[in-house]
């Protein structure tokens, strides 16, 4: 039988994983000119491209987690995914050799991509009466996530005064971080609880995990094309949170930390809000609505001026964020629970592995403003072509209405959000 008394807590330590696997592709990004300096590296491109590698293969390798897991111990696949996640980031804090810290970033990507496919399966089969919502609650990590990675780093890196190994200011928060990520994913280890059943009925693998279809696979992929403008212009946006501040607005990495972190922070509401408000029937209207607003939202932030721009990057991440959660909602909601694995990972390795290319394009975008880059109004083109972005990603509609209908046994998550009543008795 499922271990139902175990679900709401293993959704709340996923959480917390989840905020761990963001905050560790995101923690770098204000301290991009700090990297630069330290390493003595010809412009910020060469900084960002170490997130770019770890974002590149944390997507790329998305679809080879979510067939490990349809098919083996999810719990397992996160608690370990995040220790060799954690362990890469430590060792980024004990090195400064460039090449060295490419490398990592690859290690630290092998094991964060194990995230996504393993918790948005194991979270949405505990609470299979409201996948949407328990997709919805689990995005509140992404929010917590994005904010303390570059908030902690930020904060650290000017005042962190222990000393160990000659490690540089900006790696300090590496170390720090990357330990309590350790004992976080022992925690999972110990009391994340699977939501399959213990004693599977006499049937075959195939049955058991059946193959997606040519029709489904082509679909999904299609899904993760369009929706990857959306994905592209998020995961660029940070970069140009970081960059735009301290470049045109003089700001300092503890202030640009604290920018890139409390714009992301408005997560912890937009995920589970916009599911809320979004039942079935209203998901993809939603979706429209919030990618549009999205994208105006983007592209106006060069008018928001110095005292106003957290406001602006604000506003974006509401809708932004609250994308994914009625994107993941929806598409989840229309497969059977043993595909979903699958599915999560073939849309991150396309639509994650072509965002996965912006912090490097936005840093080398930038780098050519030169002495213009103190300018706030030279970045109106970058903000404007991810506001383009955000809009053409409202073509996926479509082929996600194609999916089917939502499962008949969900339930309307305007009137059911309890955890202890959002999945079926087995």
């Amino acid at each position: 039988m499922i271990d139902r008394q175990r679900g709401p807590l293993t959704l709340a330590l996923s959480v917390i994983l989840h905020a761990f696997t963001h905050a560790y592709g995101t923690m770098l990004v204000p301290l991009y000119l700090m990297i630069a300096a330290d390493l003595h590296l010809p412009g910020v491109k060469r900084a960002a491209l170490i997130v770019t590698v770890y974002l590149l293969v944390y997507s790329f390798g998305s679809y080879g987690a979510g067939v490990l897991a349809d098919r083996y111990s999810r719990r397992a696949l996160l608690g370990w995914g995040l220790i060799f996640n954690a362990a890469a980031i430590i060792a980024i804090g004990f090195t400064r050799d460039y090449p060295m810290l490419l490398g990592l970033a690859v290690v630290g990507g092998a094991a964060g991509t194990l995230f996504h496919p393993a918790a948005n399966s194991l979270v949405s089969e505990h609470f299979n009466r409201s996948p949407g919502m328990a997709i919805g609650l689990l995005g509140m990590g992404s929010g917590l996530g994005f904010f303390v990675g570059p908030q902690y780093a930020g904060w650290r890196a000017e005042t962190a005064h222990w000393t160990l190994w000659h490690v540089a200011n900006w790696q300090k928060p590496c170390v720090e971080l990357g330990l309590m990520g350790i004992f976080v994913g022992v925690l999972f280890l110990i009391f994340g609880r699977e939501a399959r059943m213990v004693q599977q009925p006499a049937a075959s693998r195939q049955q058991i995990h059946p193959p997606l279809g040519p029709s489904l696979r082509k679909k999904v992929i299609g899904i993760a094309a369009i929706l990857s403008f959306r994905d592209f212009a998020g995961i660029a946006s940070l970069t140009l949170a970081s960059i735009y501040p301290q470049k045109a607005m003089g700001f300092d990495p503890k202030r640009t930390g604290f920018i890139v972190g409390a714009m992301m922070l408005i997560g912890i509401v937009a995920n589970p809000l916009a599911v809320y408000l979004t039942p079935r029937g209203k998901r993809l209207p939603g979706l429209v609505i919030v990618l549009i607003a999205g994208g105006i939202a983007i592209a106006a932030v060069p008018f928001f001026g110095r005292a106003h721009v957290l406001l602006g990057l604000c506003l974006f991440q509401a809708f932004q964020l609250g994308s994914y959660a009625i994107s993941d909602a929806a598409m989840l909601e229309r497969v059977a629970a043993n595909v979903r694995g699958r599915l999560v990972g073939i849309f991150l390795s396309i639509a994650g592995t072509i965002a996965g290319a912006s912090p490097w394009l936005m840093g080398y975008w930038t780098d050519s403003f030169g002495a213009d880059a103190a300018r706030p109004m030279r970045y109106l083109g970058p903000f404007v072509a991810l506001g383009i972005m955000m809009i053409l990603a409202v073509g996926a509609i479509p082929l996600i209405r194609s999916l089917g209908t939502p499962d008949a046994q969900s339930i309307d998550p305007m009137t059911e959000i309890d955890p202890r009543t959002m999945g079926v008795a087995v």
